[in-house]
């Protein structure tokens, strides 16, 4: 556009160079090519393909050559939004070639797994997203209807791309400080708050911030909450779930009474209109049952909540689990009835590998290794055939039960191979099983040497049911470590 203003406003007299004739015959062709780079850069994004980390940088090349071509090719002009699109392209390519964990080595296998009785339909799932997508299109076409009835301008391409991420954020920081609000009203402890690509995880009893370029323009979050007793009501519970909702519902009725009634001043309105009617939508989608990869809508959660199924002790369980982070509550005191009814029916995925790793635990701290290694072997298959995306604080588990039960050095040595592909934190979890591995394939003194800084570490930890079951684990290496002549059971391998 640029180019063909600059042909037009020309003086008759000025001759167009070979560059400028060259532009304006490739211009046509340029730019379906550039829509192509654009579709196939968030489509493999959207469907984290191992080529997004490729075409999202091509993408972001895109936006940095536009606004640099100007500049280089006479009159030598910077264009008006220049500035800001260089800049979004800018962000892009950090954000695609930040180093991190490969797109390409992530398993998405849980994503296609159904979980019976989660409230959820396999169908809608499915396609959630794309709903998602044409309701906020809709609401976005009746936002431009309204700016055009109210003569009000409607933002370019560049500045309303902006302004959605903007709102996007600002309406999941909402929606989780309800959660987070109300929870700790309750006597709740917050452990995790995540806008997009702001995080903040409390790890290893001490908080820590991660700022995560991929979520740049992402309008996800997530809110950790735990209760700080065994018997946390469920009412209260469910006050905490719907407060994300409620805030955004609020929040979006009052701006958009502010915009549609002329109470805001006239700069503001179509940005509160915006940000109203996308708070409504956006609060109405989350009531409805719905689960993308691992994680599951307020309205799912709520119906599994009050469920008298496997999902319902699901989350009573869940609920024990958190407490143990925040209170006296450890392993041993789990409700391992509630544990195996859950397990019955959620025998795959990320859920149905916590619940057999938390009865592995239990049975740990209860001294009962035999039952122990049936659930570790239990949570091994889950594994590998449905969440092998699971965090590396799930894996240490195998490193350790192969070494600790088993006494087998290969199986052992297998898994540490996983946990090392996932970049662990190198925190009393990581030391404790190295320790582990490297006794059981007869390197007592690195394995001691390990042990000392899990034990260490451990004792750092703050004083609660989970942190007391670490340093009961380093007791445990401990006193097994002067005796390598332990019977050797049935190894589960990787």
């Amino acid at each position: 556009m640029n180019i063909f203003g600059s042909i037009r406003q020309r003086d008759p007299r000025f001759h167009l160079s070979g560059t400028y004739w060259l532009l304006v015959f490739l211009l046509p062709w340029i730019m379906p090519l550039q829509t192509g780079v654009f579709g196939l850069a968030w489509w493999t994004v959207f469907r984290e393909k191992r080529s997004a980390r490729a075409w999202g940088i091509a993408a972001s090349m895109v936006f940095i050559l536009w606004t640099l071509l100007p500049l280089v090719i006479p009159p030598h002009f910077f264009w008006n939004g220049g500035l800001l699109l260089l800049g979004i392209g800018l962000v892009g390519l950090i954000a695609f070639v930040w180093p991190g964990q490969p797109l390409d080595i992530v398993h998405q296998t849980q994503k296609n797994w159904r979980l019976p009785g989660d409230g959820t339909s396999s169908l809608f799932n499915n396609a959630v997203q794309l709903v998602m997508l044409l309701v906020l299109w809709r609401a976005d076409h009746w936002w431009m209807e309204w700016l055009r009835n109210n003569d009000l301008s409607a933002p370019d391409f560049i500045t309303g791309t902006l302004m959605l991420a903007l709102i996007g954020l600002l309406i999941v920081f909402l929606h989780e400080s309800g959660h987070t609000l109300v929870g700790l009203f309750f006597g709740m402890k917050l452990r995790a708050f995540i806008v997009g690509p702001f995080q903040w995880r409390i790890r290893d009893g001490k908080w820590e911030f991660h700022f995560e370029p991929r979520q740049i323009l992402a309008t996800s979050g997530a809110t950790g909450m735990v209760s700080t007793t065994a018997d946390f009501p469920r009412s209260l519970q469910l006050c905490m779930l719907t407060a994300g909702v409620l805030t955004n519902t609020v929040a979006g009725i009052a701006t958009l009474s502010l915009s549609l009634f002329g109470v805001a001043p006239m700069q503001v309105r179509g940005a509160l209109a915006l940000f109203g009617v996308f708070s409504i939508v956006l609060a109405a989608m989350n009531l409805v049952p719905f689960r993308i990869a691992d994680s599951y809508s307020d309205g799912a959660q709520i119906f599994q909540l009050f469920s008298k199924g496997p999902w319902g002790d699901f989350h009573r369980v869940i609920g024990l689990a958190g407490a143990s982070l925040a209170s006296p509550v450890r392993p041993r005191d789990y409700d391992i009835t509630a544990i195996h009814r859950a397990a019955q029916s959620i025998a795959q995925g990320r859920q149905g590998l916590l619940l057999r790793l938390l009865a592995h635990s239990y049975f740990i701290d209860q001294g009962n290794v035999t039952s122990a290694g049936e659930e570790l072997l239990q949570a091994a298959s889950i594994y590998n055939t449905s969440a092998s995306d699971a965090p590396a604080e799930f894996v240490s588990c195998f490193v350790f039960g192969s070494a600790y039960i088993w006494r087998d050095a290969d199986t052992s040595r297998q898994w540490w191979a996983h946990l090392e592909a996932k970049k662990p934190t190198h925190n009393s979890d990581f030391w404790l099983s190295y320790s582990a591995l490297r006794w059981v394939e007869g390197d007592l003194k690195e394995a001691g040497e390990s042990l000392e800084k899990a034990r260490a570490l451990a004792q750092q930890l703050p004083k609660a049911g989970a942190y007391e079951f670490e340093r009961y684990r380093c007791s445990l290496l401990q006193q097994v470590l002067k005796d390598i002549s332990a019977p050797i059971a049935t190894p589960v391998t990787s």
